[in-house]
């Protein structure tokens, strides 16, 4: 039995070991609230990284042509490589919707589920050596998603 328990605390600490202790999160929402309450495309994409000059290319931005119910409208971001990526629309009063820090290494293949009360536009940002990368769709929303 105390064997059983030797190994068992050995796997903890083993375990422990392997997690990292640097994970950190940046609250964008505190960190620049100007962002959030932009109510233009631009306007919330130089708040977040401190200029609008984007060109377009090394961002693939994947959402549905025509979205049947605006509450829930799939959209993937993917990029071989960068530091930060935004997710942006224009449909609503409040364009920024997220905010990613990607680690050192990391793999940029984002997917999430967006609201938009009506008909609009899609931008993925993302940041890469100091340089912004832009894609941008436009979904056609049949059925509003903030309250229509």
């Amino acid at each position: 039995m105390k064997r059983r328990n030797f190994l068992g605390l050995g796997l903890g600490v083993l375990a422990a070991s392997v997690v990292p202790s640097s994970l950190s999160a940046v609250n964008y929402r505190t960190e620049k609230p100007k962002a959030w309450d932009a109510d233009k495309v631009d306007t919330a994409i130089k708040e977040i990284f401190g200029t609008n000059a984007t060109s377009e290319g090394k961002v693939k931005l994947k959402a549905p042509d025509i979205a049947e119910n605006g509450a829930v409208i799939p959209v993937t971001v993917s990029a071989k490589a960068g530091s930060r990526v935004a997710i942006l629309q224009d449909a609503n009063p409040e364009t920024l919707v997220a905010v990613f820090d990607v680690p050192k290494g990391g793999i940029i293949d984002y997917s999430i589920r967006i609201k938009m009360q009506k008909t609009g536009n899609v931008f993925a940002i993302v940041e890469d050596a100091g340089k912004l990368y832009k894609a941008s769709k436009q979904v056609k929303v049949t059925i509003g998603g903030c309250g229509g």
